[in-house]
């Protein structure tokens, strides 16, 4: 047999020989799926009452809460914003996890001038979302004391993200 086709021949044995764990190129072989990247945004506005002053009536001002969280896998992040119509506005971003439809997470804000952090526990629902409170701890971070004891908001409405 000439060297030519001899060579031919062995081309194809060397193409079953790859090593294990090596890519081989068949359309089975597909890098790991990345995790879905989602995004969901929460709007609640709520109007004060009239103020009177004298004998005037002032409309009242409306109080805003926006929420944009960023979910990647388990892993959410996001902006955290609450403007009352009058004063002691806090704005600031989140970063923290998610275990089923709860996320907790680390708020980092500012409100009147100063930097604060404090943990934060959302509750995801169908159509909303839900802000937990409760009685908190801690000097340089605020976390809750006991978490079993958290009570939810009201449901703050799911809306088009911008």
């Amino acid at each position: 047999m000439a060297t030519g086709a001899r060579i031919l021949l062995c081309i194809p044995l060397l193409a079953a020989c790859t090593p294990p764990g090596a890519k081989t190129g068949n359309a089975g072989d597909q890098a790991p799926a990345q995790p879905a990247n989602e995004a969901h945004c929460y709007l609640q506005i709520t109007q004060n009452p009239p103020m009177v002053v004298d004998a005037d009536t002032f409309p009242g001002t409306p109080d805003s809460l926006y929420i944009r969280m960023d979910l990647v896998g388990d892993l959410a992040n996001g902006v955290y914003n609450w403007l009352p119509g009058e004063k002691d506005h806090m704005t600031g971003t989140f970063q923290g996890s998610r275990e089923g439809n709860v996320i907790t997470a680390l708020y980092t804000y500012n409100a009147e001038g100063m930097t604060g952090h404090t943990e934060v526990i959302f509750r995801m629902q169908q159509g909303g979302l839900q802000v937990a409170t409760g009685e908190m701890t801690g000097d340089s971070i605020q976390v809750f004391k006991d978490k079993s004891k958290v009570t939810y908001s009201t449901l703050i409405p799911e809306v088009p993200c911008p």
